[in-house]
């Protein structure tokens, strides 16, 4: 026997540990399997002006098999299988079915709660509605979590996730310009499946695997080189060595300032040195409020 959900679960956020802790309770219940199937775009994807995922497919994978197996679903094979078709298969050897409140199926979509509570109970399995997450008032979601990263409004985001929002990727070699400017980055290329955060510059930590912090720069270098592609660079306070070829993590802490085209290089330089001092004091109130 098993116990079955189904979502897309895209960054794994606190809406979706909910879910997932009544699947392994209710597993424990039966003891059975736990079978989780993660859609991997949301129909916003194929319909819409998707602004990108929170994680990628392999960190979402990564998340959810710390309770139970995980399989994929492609909206596109499964788009036009019937609510009554999608349940047959859900419900086959399953002793209980976990489900957010919003939960629909089928085609159109038109396999709704209603729907699902009467076939569950003909079928003999429990069913297990889980009421949304509410954060001041507002349902936690991936939208929601995405809207808040478009506007920078980062550590809201990282609230309602659960975790600080991380990126991770290979140093690569650039044209070195923060380093000309005394400023020297380590430059990272991301999935272009992913959501694209607001450029400006963020405090954050760095793991390389030693833990830092520093200043991620996420923009199109208007001041010094007008880029098409956007640009991930990070400025690691009180590192020095070479990270070239090297994977490093990144989670984003908080927002500092939005991307701003200057005069010339010495008015950016001199912004660099105040973002790094207003970093310092930020860090040092984090540091401080952990050791007590």
């Amino acid at each position: 026997m098993r116990v079955v959900t189904v979502g897309v679960f895209d960054g794994v956020h606190k809406g979706h540990i909910k879910i997932l802790e009544e699947v392994k309770k209710l597993s424990e219940k039966y003891d059975s399997k736990v079978e989780i199937y993660t859609i991997i775009y949301p129909m916003e994807y194929y319909v819409g002006s998707f602004p990108g995922l929170l994680i990628t497919l392999e960190e979402r994978l990564m998340h959810l098999e710390m309770y139970g197996a995980v399989y994929t679903l492609d909206l596109m094979n499964i788009k036009d299988v019937t609510a009554d078709e999608f349940f047959k298969e859900i419900s086959r050897n399953t002793a209980a079915i976990v489900v957010g409140e919003d939960f629909r199926f089928g085609k159109n979509a038109r396999g709704d709660i209603n729907y699902l509570k009467k076939q569950c109970e003909k079928s003999g399995i429990e069913l297990k509605v889980v009421n949304n997450l509410l954060a001041n008032g507002e349902r936690i979601s991936s939208t929601l979590i995405r809207n808040l990263i478009l506007e920078g409004q980062i550590r809201k985001a990282n609230e309602l996730l659960g975790r600080p929002y991380s990126m991770h990727g290979k140093v690569y070699k650039d044209k070195q310009i923060g380093r000309k400017l005394g400023f020297p980055t380590a430059n990272i290329k991301r999935d272009k499946a992913l959501i694209t955060p607001k450029p400006g510059v963020y405090l954050c930590r760095v793991y390389i695997p030693e833990r830092y912090y520093g200043l991620m720069n996420i923009g199109y270098r208007p001041t010094v080189e007008q880029t098409e592609d956007i640009k991930y660079e990070v400025y690691i306070l009180d590192f020095q060595g070479n990270l070239y070829g090297r994977e490093i993590h990144i989670e984003l802490l908080q927002f500092l300032r939005s991307e701003e085209n200057f005069e010339n290089i010495n008015e950016l330089t001199s912004q660099i040195r105040k973002d790094v001092k207003k970093a310092r004091k930020i860090i040092a109130f984090l540091e401080e409020r952990n050791e007590n």
